[in-house]
């Protein structure tokens, strides 16, 4: 197994501004609500942070060369559970924690962990692709392992059949070999799919059977979000979309004719499918030229010269675009964010280096862009607001590995290199809103990934010592107050 050390390789970047309004040494003294965390405090070191439960009663870390830990927030007990995980996530009451070991030739091993008992118990050795969580009225883990001559079998375990001694672990369904793709899984409320390039299977959690998706297998194969239904992209341009449970026919619809061809597809929710073309732009080197279709049961309309595809965001999904315009010999790119097909609520005609971060109620981005031709120099944080645009300037590229709103407000949160009396610079988290910056407090390290939780408004940070090739020799856990 790959050590976590050996996976975390990270490049430093940039510089940055200093821009505040507040001060917060100090904070965290006598008089502050004992339910409300300091400002700042450090949780535990070595350690990669994997989750924190929606409670913030524990979180889940991997020591930097080690095992895997539970750490209970408020009385500090850590103890080992399972060997060293590359992923972990907590299900949303907090009552277990799926981990997956790092995939080495696409496959890993997978283990369950529920509060109180001892150690993790594997779920499976040869997982395939991943695993996926099912939430809701019963709740599942499932994956598929590999079986021999590159075969899979489906596998889900139902979280109330697991207990302290052991989880009952169930084949769906065994598919056959000869696809060297990995398998895709999907949950949904009824379906669990499993889908291997255009081909994919349904398991009906209510009636316990297991449906291949019909129309011709050699046509592009997407599933809805819900899993409730699948589509077909055929060569003639039909869009055919498809009940899951008894693979009855709803719609079949034309994109426009033209001369330009299909490339990305997928649903955009339950009732839209984006269809996107693409023709070689004339005369060389001009950039193609590129459409994007919204199709329902009523036909497809062109919405964009742009192609678009679903992001899926917290606060739901929208359309990200992108384009690229050119006059005479200047050209430069051209993105937009659609709430639905042609309602654009935010854009830019620069680059950037991160996909933009969406609010929760889908009303308002912050980009990190810069322009093509001065690609190491200044960058600009800017947010798309009611009143509109507002800026922050950088002489160089920062960390974005924090780069994310407030969930439920308009607060956004980035890591901003700050230059220090002694001519160093600090990485100091800082929350954006109408009023200004203000800082929270100092990343110890360079600032890895981070997690946000509610009640009270907390963020959760991993800050990482680097040593001379690159992977990180220690680290600091930290948290601070939102």
């Amino acid at each position: 197994m790959r050590s976590a050390r050996g996976a975390l390789g990270l490049v430093l970047l940039g510089l940055g501004l200093s821009h505040c309004k507040g001060d917060p040494d100090g904070a965290g003294d006598a008089g502050v609500d004992a339910s409300v965390p300091p400002l700042e405090q450090t949780v535990m070191r070595d350690v990669h942070l994997l989750d924190v439960d929606a409670r913030q009663q524990r979180l889940i870390a991997v020591e930097l060369d080690g095992g895997t830990l539970a750490h209970e927030l408020a009385s500090g007990e850590t103890r080992r559970i399972a060997p060293g995980a590359w992923s972990g996530r907590f299900t949303q009451d907090g009552g277990a924690v799926v981990l997956s070991s790092f995939p080495q030739d696409g496959i890993s091993t997978a283990w369950l962990w529920r509060p109180g008992d001892a150690e993790a118990r594997t779920l499976g050795t040869q997982v395939w692709g991943g695993v996926v969580l099912k939430e809701g009225a019963e709740p599942y883990v499932a994956f598929a392992e590999r079986t021999d001559g590159g075969g899979a079998a489906l596998r889900r375990v139902l979280l109330r059949e697991c207990d302290a001694q052991a989880c009952t672990v169930q084949t769906l369904a065994q598919l056959d070999g000869g696809l060297p793709l990995e398998p895709v899984l999907l949950a949904g409320e009824r379906f669990l799919w499993i889908s291997r390039d255009k081909r994919g299977w349904a398991f009906d959690t209510v009636s316990g059977t297991l449906v291949e998706a019909g129309g011709d297998v050699s046509h592009v194969l997407r599933i809805s979000p819900s899993g409730n239904r699948f589509a077909r992209v055929t060569p003639d341009r039909h869009v055919q979309v498809h009940e899951t449970g008894t693979g009855t026919l709803l719609w079949d619809v034309v994109v426009p004719p033209d001369d330009k061809s299909i490339t990305q597809s997928a649903f955009f929710g339950e009732d839209t499918f984006i269809v996107n073309t693409w023709r070689a732009g004339s005369p060389a080197p001009s950039p193609p030229e590129l459409a994007s279709h919204a199709c329902t049961a009523q036909g497809c309309t062109w919405f964009a010269d742009s192609t678009c595809e679903p992001r899926q965001v917290r606060g739901g999904t929208v359309l990200s675009c992108y384009a690229t315009d050119c006059f005479g010999v200047r050209c430069s790119p051209r993105y937009a964010l659609m709430r639905e097909p042609g309602v654009v609520f935010s854009g830019r005609n620069s680059s950037y280096d991160q996909q933009p971060a969406v609010s929760d109620d889908l009303t308002s981005a912050v980009w990190m862009t810069y322009e093509l031709r001065n690609q190491p120099g200044t960058r600009t944080l800017s947010w798309d607001r009611d009143p509109p645009v507002q800026s922050l300037t950088f002489p160089t590229q920062i960390n974005l590995n924090v780069f994310d709103f407030v969930p439920g407000q308009q607060r956004f949160v980035f890591v901003n290199p700050k230059h220090v009396a002694d001519g160093g610079v600090e990485n100091v988290l800082s929350v954006w809103d109408e009023t200004g910056v203000e800082e929270r407090g100092v990343v110890e390290g360079y600032p890895g990934g981070a997690l946000i939780r509610m009640d009270p408004p907390v963020l959760y940070m991993t800050g990482y010592e680097l040593g001379p090739d690159g992977p990180p020799v220690a680290s600091v856990l930290q948290r601070f107050a939102l």
